[in-house]
């Protein structure tokens, strides 16, 4: 790896770690959701400071080149991401619809009571 393309590698991995924490601290990220991210960049780090590292394993896993490897692994990890960030959505939505029907028959019980106490004078 040309020691250009490890340094923008870097510079990129630890820019990302700075932004994440920054987003953190202006509390517009929850940290659940930025641990995963945390240790994606952390992980591009690695390989980009010890790149013989993801040479060696995309060898030793059959890889014809070792940006095939590391494409798939990023495409993997970005998957898994996108899963887990959908089954939290999908919880959300249900969460949502459960709190409009528990305030929808609120509502209604409260119209109930009102209505039957103006009846009686």
């Amino acid at each position: 790896m040309a020691p250009s393309l490890r340094v923008l590698l870097i510079l990129g991995s630890l820019l990302t770690l700075v932004f994440l924490i920054v987003q953190i601290r202006r509390k517009r990220l929850q940290i659940d959701y930025a641990v995963s991210w945390i240790l994606i960049s952390l992980l591009l780090l690695v390989a980009s400071v010890f790149p013989h590292a993801a040479i060696g394993l995309s060898r030793m896993l059959g890889f014809e080149s070792p940006a095939n490897f590391v494409f798939l692994a990023v495409v993997f990890l970005l998957l898994m991401k996108l899963f887990s960030v959908t089954l939290k959505l999908s919880r959300a939505n249900q969460q949502i619809v459960d709190l409009a029907q528990r305030l929808a028959l609120a509502e209604k019980r409260l119209e109930g009571e009102e209505g039957g106490a103006g009846t009686d004078t």
